[in-house]
């Protein structure tokens, strides 16, 4: 594949790329994810009763997300109690959230990173026993959750997350134009865009899928340059090193390892028993980018015994204290590669003066020592 044609495929999957994510109040002022608070707050915008103010807005969002056939009619769109939170079963089991008609029973298992563990036969049976009135009312079992997938039990169902917030989304700008803003809408807006966030960041839209299916052979082909180039980037770096430290008489070996945020060539004397390495990672979120990462072994002593040794953390960009390690970055804003190996080389020689007395004891006394 040519130059040009990469060039070409990267534009066109560049602007399938999702926007950055949007930070809301829960990224700022909660930990991470709890299953039970953002159930309560589902709980609160599905009632029709709260004082949001909504009515059954939520509620039909969700009840939309059912297969047709199973949609309870507009006039059947209401609750005859509030949204019942950790329903208990006769065998003391808990069912995340309970709504009631006097038309039908909806019971909802949220699932957002847990797999579909529970006695789902057991919660089907023991809603229809207690809460059908006799056929009277028709009992729906559903989980919602990212994939949609339902469990294998009978009469459970698979609701996913793309489907009701598409469609809470579509209700949130029914109520603005409706009643315009207000905080509730706020937060049920901020709402929405948190359980995206958590619910659909790895979830290919249509148009990447097609994309991706149209191009596959190219996209191969572009990975295996890619694989190509990293590989061929770093034997000429290894060699460039050992030119360089040639007077030392101490081969540098290389690898390559890859990191969830991108791959990573590591460099290191060869045999070398210590956690001290020099690596040299490419930034993928910023094009160009590179650090040269170097990483001491603290066996070497503390920051300042370091310094006296030649490896000053104050003239690095950035430098963070390892369980094993001193972890010290300097930043490169392009790919100036014998700028970059010049700094990889004079760090490795460093290593290599601190370290070459032990290392030698410890090579000559075996893997035991």
């Amino acid at each position: 594949m040519d130059v040009e044609r990469m060039k070409a495929l990267l534009e066109g999957a560049a602007r399938l790329r999702r926007p950055a994510r949007e930070r809301t109040l829960f990224d700022i002022g909660a930990r991470g994810y709890f299953e039970n608070p953002t159930t309560d707050l589902l709980a609160f915008f599905l009632d029709p009763a709260a004082e949001h103010g909504f009515g059954n807005a939520v509620l039909s969002a969700l009840l939309d997300s059912l297969p047709e056939p199973l949609q309870p009619a507009a006039s059947e769109r209401y609750l005859t109690r509030p949204p019942v939170r950790e329903w208990v079963t006769s065998q003391q089991q808990r069912i995340d959230l309970v709504l009631e008609s006097d038309r039908w029973v909806i019971a909802v298992e949220h699932k957002v990173y847990h797999g579909l563990h529970n006695d789902f036969a057991h919660y089907g049976d023991d809603l229809a026993l207690r809460l059908s009135d006799q056929d009277s009312r028709q009992v729906l079992c559903v989980v919602l959750s990212p994939g949609g997938q339902a469990p294998d039990a009978p009469g459970w169902l698979g609701i996913g997350y793309p489907d009701f917030l598409r469609r809470l989304r579509s209700a949130a700008g029914s109520l603005y134009e409706q009643h315009g803003e207000s905080k509730w809408l706020l937060f049920l807006r901020e709402f929405v865009i948190h359980l995206e966030n958590l619910t659909m960041t790895d979830t290919l839209t249509d148009a990447q899928e097609q994309f991706a299916l149209e191009h596959l052979g190219e996209i191969e082909a572009l990975t295996k340059a890619k694989n190509d180039a990293l590989a061929s980037l770093r034997l000429r770096l290894q060699e460039g090193l050992n030119t360089r430290l040639d007077d030392l008489g101490l081969p540098i070996t290389s690898w390559q390892e890859n990191w969830p945020v991108g791959p990573a060539l590591r460099f290191a004397p060869n045999g070398w028993q210590s956690h001290s390495s020099v690596v040299i990672y490419l930034e993928p979120q910023t094009p160009k980018r590179v650090w040269v990462q170097t990483y001491i072994d603290r066996r070497n002593g503390d920051l300042a015994e370091l310094a006296g040794k030649g490896i000053d953390c104050n003239q690095f960009d950035e430098h963070k204290v390892g369980r094993t390690s001193y972890n010290l970055y300097h930043g490169f804003p392009s790919m100036e590669w014998e700028a970059i190996e010049e700094a990889a080389a004079s760090y490795l020689r460093a290593i290599i003066a601190m370290e070459i007395d032990w290392q030698r004891e410890q090579m000559e006394a075996g893997p035991s020592a």
